[in-house]
This record gives structure tokens, sequence and C-alpha cells, in this order.
């Protein structure tokens, strides 16, 4: 069913129920795209084309310019609730006045500032005084966005809380609690059935646009690689431990090709309008899976054959199989030196993981020069890779469980930290290397992973202790007598 259609049945079920209560309702709808859509984005971590894509739809009830700010607060915004706001209201001094009223003690008119700080895990909402929402709504907004914050999805948590403050500010009476209230149960079951039918349509749709999208482009790839492919299969050393294996894999990447042609057809078949249904939406989802895992596939089969045979193209396909195990030992100095508390860079935990680390990012480029010279094999240099890898598993394990036990102040606490980074330990991860794709079942435990779980068991530690003490923060510390309407809560 299209999504027109969807609006046209949802709207004569809902007439049909509410009458006059729900037409009512459906004329105070949101009508008015955002004004303009401005972005300050010192953290660096939205991606301005999604934004401007996923606010495109959005509709507010008043003429509204919304601005999306993110900020790195640091180890102090860890303690400080109201660090995002002071960080808000300083930046809005300093670069954005135009967010300020003219006398400069509140927020503009027709403004609404969503803002995040990755690092002090806050986020906040701002508003001019004539689209203020009350504290309640305020929270609302941000409990919304905090599932794609804690995932480090920064940019959809920022649309999602665009998308719930302009329902919120301006709403018409009917479209209130209150104002929900008195049109009845009757008609908040009909509205909201229809509405959340809609929603639901709406995103199913969107989702299989870009799913279509991303899989007709990787199948191009596939297609036109293919017959370079085979021949370069034909030119892997079925002697090689990895060879061996990556013939297995060109096996599977065969039957795929067959099957992406069989997925591509489908999803040709599936006419727009029914792009809102379940079925278009897992269909296409698994075309796009598949041309990308083949796209990527056919890649690593290049590299295998230049890699095992020393053609000319070797040193590119080495580096493409040594490059994010270099990038996960060099994220060690980080993980180390800023993104842990300062009382755990010295565990001993720590100072192992430091010590591998340099070790082997040493021993990465000894083994560049024993390829070079013909000292290793491909095969044992690919074995290294793994170990290596291993390695630094064995090391970020045993440092997680040091850091549960630190930071944790009681066994509920460590627990979710534990969990947490347990989580992104056991998590099988994709990667378009040699080795990763040789051994499909094999995963390990990289730094990114580490910050992924640390931030996630963190933030979820912080949520409840703030929680058990209040939760949220409104006013600005260093605001003087600024009264502009905003708060902030961490996730």
């Amino acid at each position: 069913m299209s999504i027109r259609q969807r609006v046209l049945v949802g709207g004569v079920a809902t007439l049909g129920v509410v009458g006059a209560s729900v037409g009512w309702f459906l004329a105070e709808a949101p009508e008015h795209p955002a004004t303009q859509v401005q972005l300050e984005d010192t953290a660096g971590v939205i991606h301005e084309p999604d934004l401007l894509s996923g606010v495109e739809d959005v509709r507010f009830h008043e003429p509204t310019t919304v601005a999306v700010f993110t900020t790195r607060g640091g180890e102090e915004a860890l303690t400080d609730d109201l660090a995002l706001n002071d960080a808000v209201l300083e930046h809005a001094r300093q670069d954005r006045t135009d967010w300020l009223s003219d006398d400069g003690q509140r927020w503009a008119d027709g403004l609404y500032i969503w803002a995040v700080d990755p690092e002090g895990r806050l986020v906040g909402t701002y508003f001019g005084d004539d689209r203020a929402v009350g504290e309640d709504a305020q929270l609302a907004i941000q409990d919304a966005t905090k599932d794609d914050l804690r995932a480090g999805r920064w940019t959809d948590g920022a649309v999602v809380g665009i998308e719930e403050a302009a329902a919120r500010m301006n709403a018409p009476f009917v479209r209130t609690a209150g104002g929900i209230a008195v049109a009845g149960v009757a008609s908040l079951a009909t509205l909201a059935g229809a509405g959340t039918w809609l929603g639901v349509g709406m995103h199913r749709a969107r989702r299989s646009r870009r799913s279509r999208a991303a899989g007709d482009t990787a199948m191009a790839s596939v297609v036109r690689d293919q017959e370079v492919t085979e021949l370069h299969a034909r030119l892997i050393p079925e002697d090689s431990r990895y060879g061996g294996q990556m013939l297995r894999r060109y096996d599977d990447y065969s039957r795929g090709v067959r099957e992406l042609t069989e997925l591509g057809n489908a999803a040709r078949g599936i006419p727009e309008k029914d792009y809102d249904t379940p079925e278009a939406v897992e269909r296409l989802a698994a075309y796009e899976e598949k041309a990308t895992s083949l796209d990527q596939l056919d890649d690593v089969i290049a590299d295998t054959a230049a890699f095992l045979n020393r053609d000319r193209a070797w040193v590119e396909a080495w580096h493409r199989q040594v490059a994010p195990v270099r990038e996960d030992l060099e994220g060690v100095e980080d993980l180390l030196g800023t993104e842990l508390p300062e009382e755990m860079r010295g565990l001993p935990e720590a100072d192992r993981l430091r010590q591998f680390a340099s070790e082997e990012l040493a021993g990465l480029d000894r083994l560049r020069g024993e390829l070079e010279h013909r000292q290793v094999s491909p095969d044992d240099a690919l074995d290294h890779l793994r170990a290596t890898r291993d390695g630094l598993s064995e090391r970020l394990d045993a440092l997680a469980g040091a850091v549960a036990r630190t930071f944790g102040e009681d066994e509920d606490e460590r627990k979710t930290l534990d969990t947490a980074l347990r989580t992104e330990r056991d998590r099988r991860r994709s990667e378009p290397t040699i080795v990763a794709t040789a051994y499909p079942t094999w995963t390990w435990f990289g730094t990114h992973a580490f910050v992924s779980g640390w931030s996630t068991g963190k933030g979820e530690v912080e949520q409840a202790r703030s929680a058990a003490s209040g939760g949220s923060g409104s006013g600005y510390s260093g605001g003087g007598s600024f009264s502009g309407a905003g708060s902030s809560s961490r996730f």
C-alpha cells in the first residue's frame, strides 16, 4: 500500500470514529518546514547531508529556525550537569549572537537548538520564549534521542530530537495532552493508531529507498568486476593456507552472484508504492546486504591474488591488510591518554596494553621489511596480523575487567560496565581483509570497540547515578541573568 493510500485509509477510518474531533485535530497539524537549519558541529560528529535529508520532511506548528550544536566537554562535563547548557550559551555569545534575543538575556524568538556533548554524555534542548515547552516535555524530547546517542548515531539522534520538538512546540490545545483527553479516549486511540500506521509506513518507505539505491550501486560494481574477479581467483595458489580458504570464499562468491541476480530482479519487481510494507523492507535490505558483501569480497579476492603471488600490486594489498591492525594499535594511545579517566591510566593492565601496542607497532614495520626481502612468507605475515589482533584482544579483555572493578562503586555498576564491554567484545565485525574473510567466524576486540563499550557502560552507570540524585540540569552556571528556556540530561 502506498503512503498516499495509507493517508487516505487512515483518514477515513479516523473520521468515521471520531468525527468532528479528529477533523479539528487534523486541521491543526503542523505545516511549516524548518525556516533554516544551522549546523555548528564543533565536535565533528554530524553528517550534514543526512541531517538535512532527515529534517526535510519535518513540519512545525510555527515557522522555526533549527540549530544543531555539538561540543566536546571533556572530563569536566562528566560531573557538571550544566556543562552543556554553559557551552551552548558561550558559543552563542561568541559566534552566534543571532541565537540570542536583542537584550542577550534569552534565546531568540522562533529558535530551537538541539545540542549534544559526546564526551560529557549530555543532550540538551533550548527554546526561544515563543517556542518554549515545559520541563517534562523537554526531558521527553531528550529521552527520545538517547537510544541513538548511546549507540553513537549522532546524526540520527539529532533528527529525532528535531522531530520530537516539532511535534510539541506551539502545539494547539487539540494536540496537547489536555486537548486529546477532551476529544476522548476513542479519538485518542483511533488517531494514535492512524498516526502510528502512517509513521511506520513512511519510515519503511525511506528504508526501502535507501536499500534499493545502495544495492543498485554495489550490484553494478559486482557485475562490472565479475570477470576480473574470476581471473584473480584462478591466480590464487591453492597450497597457501590463506589461498585455500579464500578459494572457498570464491565458491561463496560465485553462488552469491547468482543469488544477487535473483535478489536484484526481485528488488526491481517491487513497485515503489509497496515500499512501506515489511516484505519490501526485508527483501530490499537483503538485496543491499548481499550486494555490499559481494562488492567487498571481490576486492579481498583481488588483494589475496596480488599479495600471495607478490605481484606488482602486493604492496598496496598488504597496506590494506595491515591498516586496520595498525589503527587499532595506534588507538591504544588515545584510549589510555584521553578516553579513560586519569586514575585508570596507570593500572597494571593499562601498562601491559601500552607496552604491547608499542612493541607491535614496531613489529609491523619490521614485518614490512621482511616481506620486501622475502624473509617471511605471505602466509606467515598474515598469521602475524591475526596473532597481533588476538594479543591485543587479550590485553583489552584484561583492561575491561580492571576498568569495571575500578569505576563501578558497587556490584550492579560493575556488572553494567562489564556487560557493555563484553557485548562489544563479542560482536561479530565484518572487515574487508584477507584474514577476516578467510576465517569468517573469527572475532577480535579492537580499541574502537572498547571505547564504544566503555562509553555505553559509563553512560548507563552515570545515568543511574544522575537519576538517583535528580537527573537533568537546567539553568546556566556562568550565565549571569540569562534566563533562556532549556535544559540538558545525560544519556
